[in-house]
């Protein structure tokens, strides 16, 4: 198994709260450093990175380009996501998205007697049923899903109904307080505090397909089954839960995001990030 150098050695290990905290200064409220580049306030504009792809009950052909073109830095962000996955891992996911990234700082300061363990779910058919219903029910006219219950328009209005009114309002409806519900349940509150990105969240449902096609080409987070000695402490601290322990650890791709807190835990050396042998 090829691999990069030490944990204790990799830059995007050693800081990667760092740059969680990079990619939230970046995307989110007061700052919003790239969405002033196009004059947005957050995704919900041009930068959404959600409907695009969606189909909608009545849609001509030329409407749904058209979402394309009014989405289109949205378009850029997921095409350079599934891109940089297929051959790097969900880097966007373990270190890059703001939205992710601020689910789980959350949950790294609520005490651990009431953080909620959700790796009883069986994460990739609950993610791709959902990701099933969420374009299904769109096309057949049932309602879409793609605004009324987003993380990417729920997070940004979190930091940014200090400073805005339409923001704070947006939880005063009960669709913002539903979407809260969820961040904070599935997010705030959750062991890992990345069970909203492992369940119900449709780019990350798209960046793991990516993820595990480019299995065989790619830098993934890999298992030497010679080195394992199945002690289970990688297990215990992913939080997606996409490890599981039998005669050996291994890693469900459609889960797993390159955050190496297996690697940092595993006393044989037996898990690292490199390309396959």
């Amino acid at each position: 198994m090829a691999t990069n150098t030490s944990t204790k050695g990799s830059f995007w290990s050693r800081y990667r709260t760092w740059i969680i905290v990079a990619g939230i200064v970046l995307f989110l409220p007061p700052l919003s450093l790239l969405f002033q580049m196009t004059a947005d306030s957050n995704f919900c504009g041009s930068w959404c990175p959600r409907m695009f792809f969606t189909w909608r009950k009545g849609m001509s052909i030329h409407e749904f380009l058209l979402g394309f073109l009014r989405s289109y830095m949205g378009v850029a962000l997921v095409v350079g996501i599934l891109a940089s996955t297929f051959f790097l891992g969900r880097a966007w996911c373990s270190h890059l998205c703001p939205i992710g990234g601020t689910m789980e700082l959350g949950s790294r300061i609520v005490p651990r007697w009431l953080k909620i363990d959700f790796s009883s779910i069986p994460a990739s058919p609950f993610r791709y049923g959902y990701l099933a219903v969420y374009l299904i029910a769109s096309a057949v006219g049932l309602g879409s899903l793609c605004c009324n219950y987003c993380n990417f328009a729920t997070v940004p209005r979190v930091f940014g109904a200090a400073f805005l009114d339409a923001d704070l309002m947006y939880f005063l409806r009960t669709a913002g307080l539903i979407n809260l519900g969820l961040v904070v349940v599935l997010g705030f509150l959750s062991k890992g505090g990345r069970a909203y990105c492992n369940l119900l969240c449709p780019v990350g449902a798209l960046d793991a397909l990516s993820n595990r096609l480019g299995l065989r080409f790619g830098r993934k987070m890999r298992v030497d089954a010679a080195q394992c000695d199945s002690c289970g402490a990688c297990s215990k601290v992913c939080p997606t839960w996409s490890i599981s322990v039998h005669s050996a650890a291994t890693i469900d791709h459609l889960s797993c995001m390159p955050c190496r807190q297996c690697e940092k835990v595993c006393p044989k050396n037996a898990i690292a990030y490199g390309r396959p042998a």
